[in-house]
């Protein structure tokens, strides 16, 4: 406007907002009733005067340092604060009553904070379930699903030959929100840890909340360090079960059982690479968790270290004192009165006699896929066993030696690790296996929930944690013999369905590579090369060169080991991959070389007394209470939106 003044730049200056008191629990959070947690606040540095924190209006600051169920000082005090910056912690917080409450924190120079969050009831009257068996396939989107039906079932002028999968066929199916407290996209230690805990957790980090501990730079020192046991925690499903009812806790996997989707049902840590620390802490825990069945791999973190060559253990030697790489946790679980298993024929003895505690461990990382283990790879697989078999022995043990009821979780894991690989095949292999132990859980809640007694009925749940790869359906390959093995021409779409045959009835097809094979792409890939033939080895499909990252050349590339292999088309990626500058400079930006998780929801269906909860969209934390209302009857006949989130 003409005539107008300028004011004087002082004037214009914004005025600075004192940095914020952080505090744990987040806003918006829920516990059920009983369920312990613990508070933490965190100044910014060189904050002024002492931290207060009040409760409802009341002052807490004297429970800093101490356990509000005990009166104590605290078992694991908290990590040493940012220089200058004052911190609160107090430990196992419990309400007894349904209801709201409110968290202050404020200290001079820094911006008051308040939280607000919820205890939620979880008893009932009306019909309990005595067990749970939550299946996860790490990884599985609505895609893979639907791979697996396509390629397990047939396919057939639109209808499927031979039925939907075990999954498919449910009373309930809703859709799951995956987001982490720290990121859109989760990585599997939170969206596992929401379903233990009812909470948010951040990337990495499996039954606690986040601390001012630099947990990026701990792990480039001591990767096993104390400190990343000592965070504010949440009573998982597994302690709280076993504390207030006496259940028993099954863990089944295909990855390491160290891996972060079985370790969130047992274990808190901010770092979910902690292996040593967190096989530890299954046997030194079991009593709060009851843990009676631990299957999968994983093998290296209960052996003492280089026990036999380059077949032992790989316990970690880090500088605290905390953990001792020469423990032999095989021989102390034996013990302790646990059967130890090591192949698929010590697996069906121990299916036979029904142990009441059971430790399987079949390999020495992550267990081989199911595509390998049919001998479809180029080396046969023996004396390893699948998915469903371990399902069968944890619920025979369990069944049989958890009158009180139990919590088993069991875990697809490759499905996602396949995914990342941009292995289309071995992914979907991998689900169809999942979908096998489906099966196994179904058959054992349809006989507890149809015989004489009342108390015994089972709820079964499938769901995922993520989705991995942006895995994507894009049609059948055309079988024209005259289109080149590599080309893009080779992915037919709108035209003709896959034609895989299942001739010996087993469940899986005959052949990975029929003429006319089911087509996928990945839409959160890396650069790769791509030929719609399945890979007799597993190969990554992306390297790093000169900080880059780049397709593999000896991946359906030019320099593959086999000659009708070399003339893949090269698929370009969507993830970072280094060509940027500024990426030399940010250090939590690193060239992807594998395919990445995605923010898609998940698919969930339910089967059992609480399934019709499951129906609908709801965020992640809300399975947590969802089950807990099963097994405390107080889940309602219909349709139910979870707590609020």
């Amino acid at each position: 406007m003409r005539g107008q003044v300028a004011q004087p730049a002082a004037n214009n200056r914004a005025v600075a907002i004192p940095p914020s008191v952080r505090i744990m629990p987040p806003d918006g959070s829920a516990f059920l009733v009983g369920q312990r947690f613990d508070i933490r606040a965190e100044a910014p540095p060189n904050s002024g005067g002492p931290l207060r924190i009040s409760l409802d209006g009341r002052d807490i600051s004297e429970w800093n340092n101490r356990s509000h169920l005990t009166g104590q000082p605290i078992n694991h005090p908290p990590s040493p604060a940012l220089s200058g910056a004052p911190a609160f912690l107090s430990r196992d917080w419990s309400f007894p009553r349904a209801g709201r409450h409110t968290l202050r924190a404020t200290i001079e120079g820094a911006a008051p904070r308040e939280v607000s969050f919820e205890i939620i009831a979880w008893q009932g009257s009306g019909t309990k379930v005595r067990n749970v068996i939550l299946l996860i396939g790490d990884g599985l989107g609505v895609a893979q699903r639907t791979a697996a039906r396509i390629v397990s079932r047939g396919l057939t002028e639109g209808r499927y030959r031979n039925g939907m999968l075990e999954m498919d066929q449910m009373q309930a199916t809703g859709l799951v929100t995956t987001s982490s407290f720290s990121a859109m996209v989760t990585d599997s230690s939170p969206g596992a840890s929401c379903y233990a805990t009812g909470n948010k957790g951040a990337n990495n980090e499996e039954g606690v909340f986040p601390d001012n501990t630099d947990n990026d730079a701990l792990k480039r020192t001591d990767p096993e360090s104390e400190r990343f046991f000592d965070n504010p925690s949440v009573e998982n499903i597994s302690e709280y079960l076993r504390r207030t009812r006496g259940m028993n806790l099954g863990l089944v996997t295909t990855a390491d059982v160290t891996d972060a989707t079985p370790a969130a049902f047992a274990v808190h840590t901010s770092n979910r690479n902690a292996s040593t620390r967190i096989a530890d802490d299954y046997f030194d825990r079991r009593d709060q968790t009851g843990l009676a069945v631990l299957m999968g791999g994983g093998r290296q973190w209960f052996e003492p270290k280089a026990a036999n060559g380059r077949q032992g253990g790989r316990r970690g030697t880090p500088t605290n004192e905390k953990v001792d790489p020469a423990r032999d946790l095989v021989k102390a679980f034996r013990g302790a009165g646990f059967t130890f298993i090591d192949s698929a024929e010590s697996l069906r003895a121990a299916r036979a006699s029904h142990p009441p505690r059971l430790l399987g461990l079949f390999a020495p990382s992550v267990m081989p896929v199911a595509l390998d283990k049919l001998g479809h790879g180029a080396e046969r697989v023996t004396n390893v066993p699948m998915l469903d078999d371990m399902a069968r022995a944890a619920i025979n043990s369990l069944s049989s030696s958890s009158p009180r009821g139990f919590f088993l979780m069991i875990e697809g894991a490759s499905i996602d690790k396949q995914a990342h690989f941009e292995d289309a095949d071995r992914a979907i292999w991998e689900t169809i296996e999942f979908d096998r132990a489906v099966g196994v859980a179904k058959r054992f809640a349809e006989q507890t929930n149809s015989d004489a007694d009342p108390n015994n009925d089972t709820l079964v749940i499938v769901t995922a944690d993520h989705e991995t790869g942006g895995f994507s359906l894009i049609g059948a390959r055309n079988p024209d013999p005259r289109i080149p093995r590599g080309s893009r021409d080779a992915a037919r779409a709108y035209r003709g369905f896959p034609d895989y045959r299942d001739a010996d009835s087993d469940g899986y097809p005959d052949e990975v590579d029929p003429p006319s094979k089911l087509i996928v792409g990945f839409g959160a890939g890396t650069d790769h090369y791509e030929d719609w033939i399945s890979n007799k080895r597993p190969l990554p499909p992306t390297i790093i060169k000169n900080g880059r990252a780049l397709a593999n050349p000896r991946r359906d590339g030019p320099e593959d080991a086999e000659p009708a292999s070399r003339n893949g088309t090269l698929i370009t990626g969507q993830v970072e991959n280094g060509e940027s500058a500024a990426i030399a400079a940010d250090l939590d930006i690193d060239p992807m070389v594998s395919a990445v998780h995605t923010a898609t929801d998940i698919p969930l269906t339910a089967t059992g007394p609480g399934a019709l909860q499951f129906v609908g969209v709801q965020d992640n934390t809300s399975v947590f209470f969802k089950m807990m209302r099963a097994y405390g009857g107080s889940f309602p006949r219909v349709y139910y939106d979870g707590p609020r989130n």
